[in-house]
This record gives structure tokens, sequence and C-alpha cells, in this order.
């Protein structure tokens, strides 16, 4: 890793330059833990789609017990999807094999805006380590953005980018730059520790 950038909110993204840039995306609540939730249950796979009606369309291209519908708008399941946007509905039982088609309010929205970087990867408090090892591995800049609500500043995702700078900062002590955005980010993760349940709680979601 050379370079690491926080953006608080998606429509940061626009001033960047995303070519070669490893990105993380975290949605705390609740895009990016329900992700990675799922695959570690067997999901096959994740498919973002903006809209509803896209992803209906878009679910028909495959067989009907192969694929699930999943998403949200403004926290509640939409209409005629089978699972909604929280990881207790992607059991096990639920998702293993299949693929999801998958649409939020937030998460896909930042998901969508970030397609000409390097690679994205998802970053949530459930998958903490295994970011912090993949971005170490990775030779050129990293770039966390907090998928925020409706963009707006998250408490809950700035928590995490900050515990994940903390762990990369460990890793890189010599290199790792210093910005407002990262600092920002880390000190609000130590003023909550590893209490993460008090970070959600604190949170207006």
């Amino acid at each position: 890793m050379n370079n690491l950038e926080t953006l608080f909110i998606p429509e940061e993204i626009k001033n960047i330059e995303l070519a070669g840039k490893l990105v993380v995306i975290i949605d705390v609540l609740r895009a990016s833990s329900t992700i990675v939730a799922a695959l570690a249950n067997g999901c096959r796979g994740f498919i973002p789609i903006l809209s509803p009606n896209q992803a209906k369309k878009k679910a028909q291209q495959f067989e009907k017990d192969m694929v699930l519908l999943g998403g949200e708008r403004e926290g509640i399941k939409i209409e005629g999807f089978d699972l909604g946007n929280s990881p207790r509905e992607y059991k096990r039982e639920a998702v293993k094999d299949r693929i999801v088609i998958f649409s939020t309010t937030n998460g896909v929205k930042t998901l969508e805006m970030v397609k000409g970087a390097y690679g994205i990867i998802i970053g949530s408090f459930l998958n903490l380590q295994a970011v912090c090892n993949y971005c170490t591995n990775y030779k050129g800049d990293v770039l966390i953005i907090c998928a925020g609500k409706e963009g707006n500043f998250s408490l809950e995702d700035t928590a995490c980018a900050g515990m994940l700078i903390d762990s990369l900062k460990n890793a890189f002590s010599d290199t790792c730059q210093e910005s407002d955005a990262n600092l920002t980010a880390q000190l609000l993760y130590e003023k909550f520790g590893n209490n993460i349940l008090e970070i959600l709680r604190k949170s207006q979601r």
C-alpha cells in the first residue's frame, strides 16, 4: 500500500481519480455487513443493481431456484423481494449456492460510483481483519469510502473506517500518510474503542 485516503460521503468521489486505486466501500448498516454475512454463509455471489425494477429484470435471466432478490429502500424491504437488508436474513439455509441480486439505498449507489477503480472490496466490522490483510498486500493506493446515509455523514461507517485505518497504520507505521480525514476517522474509532455495540447505539439509524 502506497497512499491511504478516506472519504466520509460518496459525493466526494467526483474529485478523485479512481484509476489504479483499491477502493474499500463501508456501509455498516447495512449493505456491507449483509454482503459479508451472506458470502460467509455460502452465497455464490452478489449482483448490485441500482433500481428494484432493474433487479427484477436481471433475476429473470436465472433459474428461479438459483437467485434471490434482496434489498431495501429507506430501511424497508422492497415489495416483491425475497429478502431485506439485514444480515440475520441471509442465513445459510436461505442463501447457500444462490446468487443475490441486491439493491439498496446507499451501498449499491456507492458501488456504482467507483466502477473505474482498480479493485473494489466490501468492508465492515465483520471482515475488518481480512480487508486489512488485503489492503496490506496491495502495492498501490487505497481509498476508503463511507457510504453514509442518503448523502450524509455516518457515525458507524466512519468509526469502521477508523478501525481499518488504525490497523493499517500499525502495519505501515513509516509510510501511511497522515491526513485530516484519516485522523478524524481514527480518533472517532479510538473514542469508542472496540465497543461496536455502543457505536451502533449512538448512530441515528
